[in-house]
């Protein structure tokens, strides 16, 4: 059974005749260019890049890297809900694809189909897509917004957990046939946010919390979520999560498992943070 991947959260779109699952990736203010942007180290991994845009004239990117013949598979995706699906064609950001060796592409809107995405129980439209064989290097996707707005590009289609570098590409490894010393880790560290005060929402009472309690618990005033058989409040975590609140807000009411483990599986920072906000074990 295909593992569900979420950057904080999970996107499982829907197509017309299988599913697809999503790794997340959210755009902030500051990647104004592919430089600054992310960079999705496996371009044919399946990314889920959000993007909003406040006025006309801002712009947000990030990078992906293909092999010779990689396939390059790009859509353009909006919710279906005022004021995207309201937009006209030509107000909706434009993105602008650029190979390596710097052909662009202006993906062009063919479509507004629509499709159900049960994971976040959302409506999605298609806009665009687009496929070609890759050249070997970086490509860049560059946003232009031409209205307050907000879109989701899809890269890859390969359901496997990817790797998301933020910041300086990290060195190769040394070509020296000596062992190299132990090194810090090519991902850079986040910087170093002050942890909210836990707010208890709540006390467990024995026998624990049920999924009915979680899926009561969808919205930011009141956002908790299951992870590996433990219910957590994540409330207090939304307005201080440094990737942004919609990585926090995508799991409230609903079981983040899979988000978790496929963003911080094996890391013990997100693991003690987690544990501030324990409400109890999760319970049939």
């Amino acid at each position: 059974m295909k593992r569900a991947l979420v950057i904080l959260l999970l996107l499982a779109f829907v197509g017309t005749a299988s599913a697809q699952a999503h790794q997340p990736v959210l755009l902030l203010d500051t990647d104004t260019t592919a430089a600054r942007g992310p960079l999705l180290v496996d371009g044919t991994v399946s990314f889920a890049v959000r993007a909003s845009f406040k006025k006309a004239g801002e712009k947000k990117a990030f990078r992906a890297d293909f092999k010779t013949g990689d396939a390059l598979a790009v859509q353009y995706l909006i919710v279906d809900k005022k004021p995207e699906n309201v937009l006209k064609n030509s107000l909706l950001p434009q993105l602008i694809v650029t190979s390596p060796s710097g052909k662009s592409v202006t993906l062009r809107f063919t479509e507004r189909t629509k499709f159900y995405e049960p994971y976040g129980k959302t409506n999605y439209l298609y806009l665009s897509r687009y496929s070609a064989t890759a050249e070997a290097g970086t490509y860049s996707f560059t946003l232009t917004a031409r209205a307050k707005s907000a879109v989701t590009i899809a890269v890859g289609e390969r359901e496997v957990p990817g790797e998301v570098i933020r910041g300086a590409r990290p060195a190769s490894p040394a070509t020296s046939a000596a062992p190299a010393a132990p090194a810090a880790s090519a991902t850079p560290t986040p910087s170093a946010t002050p942890s909210p005060t836990p707010t208890a929402t709540a006390t467990a009472t024995p026998a624990g919390y049920t999924m009915t309690d979680v899926k009561k618990a969808n919205s930011r005033t009141k956002c908790w979520t299951a992870i590996s058989g433990s219910v957590y409040d994540l409330t207090p975590w939304i307005s201080a999560h440094p990737g942004g609140a919609a990585a926090i807000t995508f799991l409230c009411g609903i079981d983040g498992t899979n988000a978790y483990k496929a963003q911080h599986e094996g890391q013990s920072r997100p693991a003690l943070r987690l544990t501030q906000y324990l409400l109890g074990p999760l319970t049939p």
